[in-house]
């Protein structure tokens, strides 16, 4: 479940940017701004989602793993869910700052097609 997650998260960045880049295409064509869509909101919300369900989820492993007395990263499935965890922790960074760039001004200012 920690790697469907993390993959998850991976996937929905990159929905974000194919998302962003349909509504820059669009703002370019319309020769103004544009309200953000849900496509954008959905993506950029539901990575960050799976970023912190990852580390909520692996939290979890952890301690029953430690009320049985043994380690997480026994067996082939722990190793797996450590590394779904490495890819995650810069990947939840990186989703973290894609939520706080939507509510950003936007750098150039307003588009226009003078």
């Amino acid at each position: 479940m920690i790697k469907l997650f993390a993959l998850l998260g991976l996937c929905g960045l990159a929905a974000y940017g194919k998302a962003d880049d349909a509504h820059t295409a669009a703002e370019w064509a319309h020769c103004g701004d544009l309200p953000l869509t849900w496509q954008v909101y959905l993506s950029a919300y539901g990575s960050l989602a799976c970023g912190v369900l990852t580390l909520a989820v692996f939290w979890w492993h952890v301690r029953v793993a430690r009320r049985h007395g043994t380690w997480v990263g026994q067996g082939w499935q722990g190793r797996l869910a450590l590394a779904a965890l490495t890819l995650d922790v810069p990947l939840l960074a990186r989703q973290l700052f894609v939520v706080w760039y939507l509510y950003r001004p936007a750098p150039g200012g307003p588009i226009s097609c003078v």
